[in-house]
């Protein structure tokens, strides 16, 4: 074998193995610029106070201890609990487009006027079976 391939066949592995902290270092830190992202978009909450059944049928929002009004999508159990005292936690997220669009005419006369959060409930948590 001439020198100039065993030089090639030493330096190919070299090189490579000298990049590869650098390669994998980028991967890492791209990944965390998206999950900085993703964090930054969506904030996880909850909130404790009444449910209470939208206009629309799948329609339901919370009056929250806190004094704010809770705009509550993604969950299949919120039906059970409309007119008791929940606690619902999930992420601060915006409805799909689709289901906004269908909701916004009815979204302010619920919140009384008052400015509300979207909120994708992944856990409901009954307080009490009334909202007194």
């Amino acid at each position: 074998m001439s020198t100039l391939k065993k030089l090639a066949l030493c330096l190919v592995p070299m090189v490579i193995f000298a990049l590869a902290p650098s390669l994998l270092s980028a991967q890492d830190t791209m990944a965390k610029q998206d999950n900085m992202g993703k964090s930054s978009k969506m904030a996880k909450t909850s909130a404790t106070g009444c449910l209470m059944q939208g206009t629309n049928p799948d329609g339901y929002y919370l009056k929250g201890d806190d004094g704010k009004t809770y705009e509550l999508w993604g969950s299949k159990t919120l039906k059970a609990h409309v007119n008791h005292k929940v606690t619902v936690s999930g992420m601060e997220e915006k409805m799909p487009a689709a289901k906004e669009k269908a909701k916004e005419s009815t979204e302010k006369s619920e919140a009384g006027g008052q400015p509300q959060t979207d909120l994708k409930v992944t856990n409901v948590k009954m307080v009490s079976d009334s909202c007194s």
